[in-house]
């Protein structure tokens, strides 16, 4: 498995279909999760992430954004077959 950096579009898409595929998600129908999954995402960015730029903040939600169609695409795409 190769690295990633964080806030990239690779690192969300990594981190979306880790926590859609994890147990506790499971349990969730897959919409619910992935809005979940998006939500607590999200928070990371603006909660947790401590940076005096904002553009690094905005840069990172567009990133996220681009991730999670990416994995709504592959999983319709999967469910679809």
């Amino acid at each position: 498995m190769s690295t990633v950096l964080f806030g990239t579009v690779e690192y969300y898409e990594r981190e979306l279909i880790y926590y859609l595929t994890d147990a506790a998600m499971n349990n969730s129908t897959r919409g619910d999760a992935a809005k979940k999954v998006f939500k607590m995402l999200e928070a990371e960015l603006f909660n947790v992430l401590l940076c005096t730029d904002e553009s690094v903040r905005i840069q990172c939600m567009h990133n996220l954004l681009k991730a999670f169609g990416t994995v709504s695409d592959k999983a319709l795409a999967a469910s679809a077959r």
